[in-house]
């Protein structure tokens, strides 16, 4: 049985794509410990496309903090009209404690007080106990925990329409072979490698493994800035598919034999699919934020040292990621093919 009774339930995390993927997997454990409760689910614009067709979310209240004070007016109209039992807190921003002060709820549960931030251990009355740190996915299955909901494994089960499959279908038909996709931007260029090593690595995929080098993400300038120098280095041609809408992206990702991506949120993303994923990682802990419990033979990590003392960390590592050789994708690129592809396939 959960610690409280509740009947409606309000989650708020508002953004960051991978965290996004984090906080579906939660919401997902909490419909398990009440199955019967109202969940509804604050949360911005972009985070909403990536998520809007869960059937364990009764209801998503999209806040777009652009919008100025007419949105916070919105926002504030609606839980003053919707009381809650309960409201969980796996954020810790000023927004997220505003949002928090004008949510009605007996239960409000936030992070301990070395974690809260911005003073949103203000907002909580009751909190998590502390944890040394661990994966940010198993943070959040923290508020399970305090909660007493029993949730042995993450599950995800992002679901798609029937028009986004056939929409799927066309795409990767028109490519006429299979696909490996690459994420080759995140926020921050310092989680990002090289556009010649990614040249080098979708030549091979391209000449020697008969496959399409499909590179996905946002059409952001910085983005298209980065595809463009990668198909300069590259002999073969990439196909450069920076889609908008969000759901575009996850749904490549879905149809592609193998990801590889830095530490962003499509890489989140493409493992809750399932798909064989090679995170690259050097600039941050990947036994932080990298792949969850999935495809871990796959990933290649810069960051630990050999005399590391496997303390979970949020520190940064500089000119990490400029150690990895474009061998070593491609032996991992081989290493799913021929692990995973023809068992998820």
């Amino acid at each position: 049985m959960p610690k409280f009774t509740a009947r409606r339930i309000c989650v708020v995390r508002l953004s960051a794509l991978g965290d996004t993927i984090h906080a579906l997997a939660l919401v997902n454990g909490l419909r398990h410990g009440y199955p019967d409760a109202h969940i509804s689910w604050v949360l911005q614009p972009l985070p909403y496309e990536l998520v809007k067709h869960q059937t364990d979310v009764d209801e998503f209240v999209v806040f777009n903090p652009r919008g100025g004070v007419r949105e916070w007016c919105r926002l504030t109209s609606f839980l003053r009209a919707n009381p809650f039992d309960l409201a969980v807190f796996p954020q810790v921003s000023a927004k997220a404690g505003l949002i928090g002060m004008l949510i009605k709820a007996p239960v409000k549960l936030g992070f301990d007080l070395a974690r809260s931030r911005e003073l949103n251990w203000l907002v909580t009355n009751h909190r998590i106990p502390p944890h040394p740190p661990q994966h940010v996915q198993d943070q959040f299955f923290e508020f399970l925990d305090y909660l007493d909901v029993n949730q042995t494994e993450a599950e995800w089960n992002i679901r798609f329409t029937p028009e986004e499959l056939q929409w799927r279908e066309r795409f990767f038909a028109e490519l006429g072979r299979p696909a490996v996709a690459f994420v080759v931007a995140s926020s921050n260029p310092r989680k990002d490698w090289s556009p010649r090593g990614y040249a080098r690595v979708m030549d091979y995929v391209d000449a020697q493994l008969g496959m399409c080098p499909l590179i996905v993400g946002g059409p952001s300038r910085r983005e298209r800035q980065v595809a463009d120098d990668i198909v300069r280095a590259s002999r073969c041609m990439p196909r450069v598919a920076l889609e908008k809408p969000v759901r575009h992206t996850l749904l490549q990702l879905s149809g592609s034999r193998v990801v590889v991506s830095p530490d962003t949120g499509p890489l989140h993303s493409a493992v809750a699919l399932n798909v064989p994923t090679i995170g690259l990682y050097g600039y941050s802990n990947p036994r932080r934020c990298g792949p969850y419990r999935r495809f871990q033979d796959l990933l290649i990590d810069k960051y630990t040292d050999p005399n590391d003392n496997g303390h979970i960390e949020r520190k940064t590592r500089k000119h990490r990621m400029e150690r990895i050789e474009p061998g070593e994708v491609i032996g991992k690129i081989e290493l799913a093919l021929d692990r995973y592809v023809s068992v998820l396939n």
